[in-house]
């Protein structure tokens, strides 16, 4: 493949990665910014913080109201950011033994994963270590939210994302795609999507290697986009495209065809309530 076309590829699918970042963060901003009486100001985050630099008690509660907090505003990120020894608070209630306020805790972080690439660079940094070992948790909810923060600090940029390869993130994302848990998996295919982009032709041959082993055996909804990536690396061959494979992705495009035939002419399509807007079934 010429590296014009790859280069175009490439750049399509860094904007669409972008898109869907900002696209997650503003439909969950929506959500919170529609239940009257839940936005928090940032008083109340800066109290919050300073609870979680002096070792006070932070109840699951209140990580929960930083949590919503964080995807608010963006000014309450930086709060957060800006009171010294916050992070490090944060940390010691992700890493507690309630299983609740651990969940809490992550998902602050996966909310602040969403800010600026340099500070996602100290997220990395501080949190690459234990996010890591809980996508083994026996907690899907906790495992399912480590795999979207891996994700989200990976997308922000080359920086974090290399940090967090550093320590192990790809390895353990890969092991986890053959997941029992249909969610997990997901998770863990979001998160390899912003990896895979971030390093290109970095990304390891073996890494490449293992990660197209197991993509054929998922549903092609969830995981053409990462093929759709990774069929841009330099060590990608013809001998990864299976007829097995092939036959697959054609007849789920021929599927997904028809039904934008009938969207096309009115058809009716069932729809999921999905926040604040229907979206049609898969």
């Amino acid at each position: 493949m010429e590296e014009e076309p790859i280069e175009t590829i490439r750049e399509t699918s860094r904007n669409l990665l972008v898109l869907n970042r900002r696209k997650h963060r503003d439909e969950v901003a929506d959500v919170r910014r529609s239940m009257i009486g839940l936005r928090t100001n940032s008083d109340t985050v800066a109290i919050l913080a300073r609870k979680l630099k002096t070792k006070s008690t932070v109840t699951a509660p209140e990580l929960h109201t930083l949590k919503n907090a964080l995807i608010d505003d963006a000014v309450n990120i930086d709060v957060m950011l800006h009171t010294q020894g916050a992070l490090r608070g944060l940390v010691r209630e992700m890493t507690g033994h309630e299983v609740n306020k651990q969940c809490a805790a992550v998902g602050c972080f996966c909310n602040l994963a969403l800010g600026e690439p340099k500070a996602c660079v100290l997220l990395a940094k501080a949190t690459g270590p234990y996010l890591i070992p809980a996508l083994d948790n026996l907690s899907a909810e906790l495992a399912v939210t480590s795999a979207w923060t891996l994700g989200n600090l990976a997308g922000s940029g080359p920086k974090a994302c290399e940090l967090l390869c550093s320590q192990g993130a790809i390895a353990k994302l890969i092991e986890l795609l053959l997941s029992n848990n249909e969610e997990t998996r997901d998770s863990v295919l979001y998160a390899l999507v912003h990896f895979a982009y971030q390093l290109q032709d970095n990304l390891k041959p073996e890494h490449l290697q293992k990660i197209l082993q197991i993509l054929p055996a998922l549903r092609i909804a969830t995981s053409s986009q990462l093929f759709f990536i990774l069929s841009c690396h330099s060590h990608f061959t013809n001998r990864f495209l299976t007829e097995e494979f092939v036959l697959k992705t054609l007849r789920y495009l021929s599927i997904k065809s028809f039904f934008s035939y009938r969207e096309e002419r009115g058809s009716y399509i069932p729809g999921l309530r999905t926040r604040n807007r229907l979206s049609p079934t898969q």
